[in-house]
């Protein structure tokens, strides 16, 4: 091998290696998140079937609570919880850290299904009567519940959301 040969060598080596780095870390890069993605999906899945696997409302038959939220459960046991909107601004750590680095919350809001098939929020918060046909929030027939779940360091957030029936 010449001196040349070995100059030149060197010059394709010193360019090709930085692009090749490079390749490698987005790369990297992106199993990283993909990995965060799918796990965060899986923590947000899982809440999302214990929060609905509860009743409705804190009432077994309508007239629905007009004020969501727990209704003398412990904050900070989600085993206390017996309604979906028990899980609002929950402390119990099972339920807001899943696992190290992962954060997740619960929403639940009382919508109705308006004339053009969409889901609208109720607001301000309904007073909710006896349910009859559904069609406005007074009679507080749905409930949106959305889940939410964030990876610390990574751009990874994941949310799921349903729709819930009272009657």
């Amino acid at each position: 091998m010449t001196f040349m040969e070995l100059i030149a060598a060197l010059v394709v080596a010193g360019i090709a290696i930085p692009a090749l780095l490079t390749i490698w870390s987005t790369t990297s890069w992106q199993a990283v998140r993909s990995e965060g993605t799918q796990d965060a999906a899986i923590y947000a899945q899982g809440l999302m079937e214990e929060v609905a696997s509860k009743q409705f409302d804190e009432q077994n038959e309508s007239s629905w609570s007009t004020v969501l939220g727990r209704d003398g459960e412990n904050s900070a046991n989600a085993s206390t919880y017996n309604d979906v909107d028990d899980f609002i601004n929950t402390t119990d750590p099972r339920i807001t850290t899943p696992a190290p680095g992962y954060s997740r919350w619960v929403g639940v809001e009382y919508v109705y299904l308006n004339a053009t098939n969409a889901w609208v929020a109720c607001q301000p918060s309904p007073v909710c009567g006896d349910v009859n046909n559904c069609s406005n929030c007074t009679e507080c027939c749905y409930k949106r519940i959305t889940v939410n779940v964030k990876k610390n360091g990574l751009p990874v957030n994941v949310s799921l959301m349903t729709i819930v029936a009272g009657y």
